[in-house]
């Protein structure tokens, strides 16, 4: 692992990265070895109900799942804090390039400013860092519907996620039915 770990957020003020309880259900702080995954989670939005985040031989994959929303997530500015690595391991059950700490909170060594974060994104998808996927374009594995989203959901929900399902219909309305459908049969 590199000796330093990068962290994005929206937020500019933090003095300490502190610990927050993850999708996975544990307190911890994510961190990523690469800046460019780092700057996909500066921007602020519904996580996978906007966008998917993939990983392909070290390059992330930033897929937009409706119209606009690159714009409306990462048309702002950003943060990246830079961290030491020294707490910070990889899981089986993460993302693959993320790491995660699970020190209460730690002190950045660094903060970096993006003026525009989606700007930023460009350049790097420019410099081959990223490859960024704007709707309706995608990985042809990744429905136009995005109905991918419905088994994940109800995967949440049943690992203690509350409202995983409601989220998704607020977004997706039209999956109701076979929302429900899978829920009954189960």
């Amino acid at each position: 692992m590199n000796n330093i770990v990068y962290h994005g957020s929206d937020n500019g003020n933090l003095e300490f990265i502190r610990a927050n309880i993850s999708t996975h259900q544990k307190k911890c702080i994510y961190a990523s070895e690469n800046k460019v995954v780092a700057m996909l989670f500066m921007g602020k939005g519904m996580g996978d109900l906007d966008t998917v985040k993939l990983y392909n031989n070290e390059i992330p994959i930033l897929v937009e799942r409706r119209e606009g929303l690159l714009e409306k997530i990462y048309n702002k500015p950003g943060y990246i804090y830079e961290l030491y690595a020294t707490t910070f391991n990889h899981y089986e059950y993460l993302w693959e390039p993320e790491v995660i700490s699970f020190e209460k909170a730690l002190k950045p060594i660094k903060k970096v400013y993006y003026d525009n974060i989606l700007n930023t994104l460009i350049k790097e998808e420019r410099n081959g860092n990223i490859k960024i996927y704007r709707y309706p374009n995608r990985p042809n594995y990744i429905p136009l519907d995005n109905s991918d989203l419905i088994d994940r959901y109800i995967s949440f929900e049943k690992q203690g996620i509350e409202h995983a399902v409601d989220s998704l219909l607020e977004v997706y309305p039209e999956f109701k039915d076979k929302v429900l459908e899978k829920l009954l049969s189960k």
